[in-house]
């Protein structure tokens, strides 16, 4: 009778170890796949982000473009208005 306890305790036991194993896989299971899951979301968060500094990126240069066209215009204009002064101060000197 005491073997026949020790193997039901023992197998008890046994089953109790394994079911007690197969929870405690399943729970880190759960935590990974949460882990996993917070990691995938910081990184798609990061990735937005990205992009988003790619766009301003991209809007910088369209405006500095823009600025130094009309930089260019400017000089252009100014080139011709030194030398329209300069056609007058000469009209003047000729005086």
């Amino acid at each position: 009778m005491n073997i026949e306890m020790s193997l039901l305790f023992g197998a008890v036991g046994a089953l109790l170890g394994v079911i007690g194993v197969i929870v405690t896989m399943k729970k880190d299971s759960k935590v990974q796949g949460a882990s996993e899951a917070s990691i995938s979301a910081k990184v798609d968060y990061i990735a937005r982000g990205v992009d988003d500094i790619k766009l301003d990126f991209k809007d910088q240069g369209r405006k500095i473009e823009a600025q130094n066209e009309r930089l260019i215009r400017v000089e252009e204009s100014a080139k011709q208005a030194h030398k329209r002064i300069d056609k007058m101060e000469d009209n003047n000197n000729e005086d």
